[in-house]
């Protein structure tokens, strides 16, 4: 008698475990976004332009080097920051600059951002640059239908120098 009953309440105390832990897996619900917003998340990887060009060094300058640093060029390793701005409607909704990484600030910039927007019909410009010039660099401008909850990804192809949309 004495082990039928402990057998018993294990399986009570098992059944009510199950239940608490079944009960707080589906019911605080959770809503990642409001619902009449949409999100959109920046995710590339970008080499920039060097900051300065690489210079032709005359033979004077090699014959004062060692020959093991003879290069006709000198080229600064540094690079450009990376400037993005989103645009919705005409209206400018983020400006990022990412700086390039490394000892020497020339590595790739990693971006990522994300943001919310409302949902619906919007005129949407992303712009980037890349280098010291004044201005942007490349530039995408099209209309786009936000759903409720929808997430657009925004990347950039180094292979063809253009946004991508997905």
């Amino acid at each position: 008698m004495n082990s039928a009953f402990r057998y018993l309440m294990q399986g009570v105390f098992y059944a009510a475990f199950c239940g608490v832990v079944y009960y707080f897996s589906t019911s605080p619900r959770y809503q990642y976004l409001d619902a009449d917003k949409s999100e959109i998340m920046v995710a590339f990887k970008h080499p920039t332009k060097r900051k300065e060009v690489c210079h032709e060094r005359t033979a004077e300058e090699l014959q004062k080097l060692p020959p093991n640093m003879r290069r006709p060029q000198d080229c600064p390793r540094e690079r450009a920051d990376l400037s993005i701005r989103f645009s919705l409607d005409g209206k400018e909704v983020a400006n990022k600059s990412f700086v390039s990484p490394g000892i020497h600030r020339d590595g790739s910039v990693f971006v990522y951002a994300k943001f919310f927007i409302p949902a619906g019909e919007h005129r949407f410009k992303v712009e980037m640059r890349d280098s010291v010039q004044e201005g942007y660099d490349f530039t995408l401008e099209q209309p786009i239908t936000f759903k409720p909850g929808q997430m657009l990804l925004v990347s950039f192809d180094e292979n063809t120098d253009k946004f991508t949309l997905k």
